[in-house]
């Protein structure tokens, strides 16, 4: 059997796996300043709209969506091209006359 070695990931798939990694860490922060703030009584204080309180609580609630859907994207871009880069391997096969599997094509 032979192996196949995965081709090496695009700009875009590197783009975007930092783009998720960043928005889940920074997210994983500001709840952790949330939990630190609450424990140590100032986000009662800061919590009413003032500060830069609000955009610690709001950021959470918009960047894990948002890293969620480009996982999804990253994902798609991925099988993308492992499915052209599979039909350029099996084309590649079948022009040097090995048989490849039977069946529905």
């Amino acid at each position: 059997m032979t192996q196949q070695t995965s081709p090496p990931a695009s700009r875009l798939q590197r783009i975007l796996a930092y783009i998720v990694a960043a928005l889940v860490i920074l997210s994983l922060v500001c709840i952790a300043a949330i939990l630190i703030g609450t424990a140590a009584g100032q986000f009662a204080q800061q919590g009413s709209g003032e500060g830069l309180w609000p955009t610690v609580f709001v950021l959470p609630l918009v960047a894990l969506p948002i890293a969620f859907v480009l996982i999804i994207v990253l994902l798609v871009v991925s099988a993308r091209r492992n499915r052209a880069a599979n039909r350029a391997a099996g084309a590649g096969n079948s022009a040097n006359g090995a048989n490849g599997p039977k069946g529905r094509r």
